[in-house]
């Protein structure tokens, strides 16, 4: 009886083992007047503030666990989500170049078709600049896109170092972009 007793105890641990490894855990966040939705990998990142610039212009902080490069850097990656309401007829292609205006930064790749852009009329970039602060380059994705009568920039940063290591997540946050 106690050796069946024992099976069923390790075979309880191994299935309470599966099941709390059974993959990441997610949570979606919807922004407040934003017209859209995204997914953040549960207990890697987390939310930081809102600033809200204007009555129309509000912007969402994020920050992930920080990244420690070879050399012991740490490197604090984030998402910074650009939100303005009540647009008019602005587009997606406009307002990218508006904003570039404002804080220029060196075109790595652009894309207006890929799986990481939530709709038809939307524009990608990775891009890069340097940080005066830490004489470090930063580089990041940044889409561009219209909903309804919202316009969005959502950026997803960290170092050129430590960029390869977030990558992947990067684009799967990207990915689960969906428009309400």
């Amino acid at each position: 009886m106690s050796i069946l007793r024992n099976k069923l105890n390790i075979l309880a641990i191994a299935v309470a083992l599966f099941l709390g490894s059974a993959g990441p855990l997610f949570a979606q966040i919807t922004l407040p007047q934003s017209n859209f939705q995204f997914t953040l990998p549960e207990g890697k990142w987390k939310y930081l503030e809102t600033v809200n610039v204007d009555a129309n212009t509000h912007v969402y902080l994020y920050s992930s666990v920080p990244v420690v490069s070879k050399d012991n850097d740490t490197t604090l990656p984030f998402i910074r989500v650009y939100v303005k309401n009540n647009i008019g007829k602005d587009n997606s292609f406009d307002f990218a170049m508006n904003r570039f205006m404002q804080q220029p930064f060196i075109i790595v790749d652009e894309f207006s078709s890929s799986p990481f852009l939530p709709c038809k009329d939307a524009i990608g970039y990775v891009g890069l600049y340097k940080d005066d602060d830490s004489a470090k380059r930063n580089k990041f994705y940044m889409l561009y896109f219209v909903n309804k009568s919202t316009l969005v920039e959502f950026r997803l940063e960290t170092t050129e170092e430590s960029f390869a290591q977030k990558q992947a997540e990067f684009e799967q946050i990207m990915k689960s972009i969906t428009l309400n």
